[in-house]
């Protein structure tokens, strides 16, 4: 929609091209909705993918875009300024300035709309933006329920003694931004209905997240070899409760399995690999790192398994296996805002036992695992393919925006 609507900006956390893991697709999703009901300035705000090339997904057109990727402050300045303004350290470190700067010839603008990628960018950039641009709406992409995430993550025992202190410490911070944001936010967008409840008060909007359509979908090899299953997790690994995810089901999880079907195999694939390298040690583990076609690697697994035990969002792990036609076994959040059922469109079981048998349960039970098949794919058909996301974020940008199309 290039020259017509309203003017947007719209900061992601994230490059949208490739979309190759759970944060790009949301981006990519965010932008795609955007870009279809206005004009929109892109900035991308401290991502870690390489610089060059083009983070706009093919076919949608922006009228400019940035990045802004400075290196964050030292540890010690982080959170001497985190703790200064009483921040949570991830967002204190962050070098606000730079990002100020390089968006100051933009704010000469006028947006209608601005669009915040997290609540960190709502927190750092809303009181500054709110100056610029009196009239504009506000709305803010909290795809994370922070408070509810790290809450998880301490209930899971994830992550060592420092590391647990800290997050402890920062959940009243994390509610405290999520309060502030309540208070002005024309739109916070969630990614679920669940998530929804858990924000609480505030103008909350579900913006699902989606998953591109496969071109080709493999018939599934299960079944095929029982007594050795290839087991495979499919997880950007730079976030932490991914990593956390992989250290249990390599640790806990295969070898339960492989006192079942003792030739199973659990196969890690995605990028930042170097962050679960040392699993490959243990027996069974394969780590594959990134591909450049995940349906190939997908075509050779006889279970998807997803053993998250914190994190935040739609878990686009199960969609991806869902669109693909592989059955998944899953802890209970590790399925959360998909609306998937237990015993419907997946396996649920939240300890290493239960999962174990859950996909040895599978392997060998060719009518179950086509029955989940199906009623997988048809809740990925109905719900969470790319036109949702469209559908949605025009729907939001309508009612905040009536009449400016």
């Amino acid at each position: 929609m290039t020259g017509q609507g309203p003017r947007i900006l719209v900061t992601l956390p994230d490059v949208a091209q490739p979309a190759d893991g759970g944060k790009r697709l949301r981006c990519a999703g965010v932008l795609r909705g955007l870009a279809a009901a206005g004009r929109v300035d892109l900035a991308v705000l401290f991502s870690t993918a390489p610089e060059g090339g083009d983070p706009v997904p093919p076919g949608v057109e922006v009228q400019r875009w940035l990045r802004v990727q400075p290196a964050p402050r030292g540890r010690v300045a982080g959170a001497a300024t985190a703790l200064a303004r009483r921040l949570p350290v991830h967002v204190g470190a962050q070098r606000w300035d730079v990002v100020e700067a390089e968006l100051g010839p933009w704010l000469a603008e006028d947006y209608d709309l601005v669009w915040f990628g997290g609540l960190d960018h709502a927190r750092a950039l809303h009181p500054v933006l709110a100056r610029r641009f009196p009239r504009a709406r506000w709305v803010v992409d909290c795809d994370d329920v922070e408070t509810e995430k790290w809450r998880a993550y301490l209930e899971a025992g994830s992550g060592g003694r420092v590391e647990r202190v800290q997050r402890r410490l920062e959940l009243p911070l994390w509610q405290r931004i999520q309060d502030d944001v309540a208070g002005w936010a024309d739109a916070v967008v969630v990614c679920s209905e669940l998530d929804a409840q858990r924000f609480g008060t505030g103008p909350v909007a579900v913006l699902p997240n989606t998953y591109p359509e496969p071109a080709s979908v493999p018939p599934p090899p299960a079944g095929e070899h029982p007594g050795a299953p290839v087991l495979a997790l499919v997880a950007n690994w730079g976030t932490d409760q991914n990593v956390d995810a992989a250290g249990w089901g390599a640790r806990e999880v295969l070898p339960a399995v492989r006192r079942l079907l003792p030739g199973a195999r659990l196969r890690l694939v995605g990028r930042e690999a170097h962050r679960v390298a040392e699993l490959a040690d243990l027996p069974g583990v394969e780590v594959v790192g990134p591909v450049e076609e995940v349906g190939t690697e997908l075509a050779g697994a006889d279970v998807v398994v997803v053993p998250m035990r914190y994190g935040g969002g739609t878990r686009l792990k199960v969609l991806e296996a869902f669109a693909h036609r592989r059955p998944v076994v899953s802890t209970t959040l590790g399925s959360e805002g998909t609306g998937a059922v237990d015993g419907e469109h997946l396996l649920l079981r939240d300890d290493a036992a239960g999962t174990a048998e859950a996909v040895a349960r599978l392997v060998k039970d060719a009518e179950l695992r086509d029955r989940l098949v199906d009623a997988g794919e048809q809740l990925y058909r109905d719900r969470f393919r790319p036109a949702a996301a469209v559908t949605a974020v025009g729907a939001l940008v309508d009612r905040l925006l009536p009449g400016a199309g």
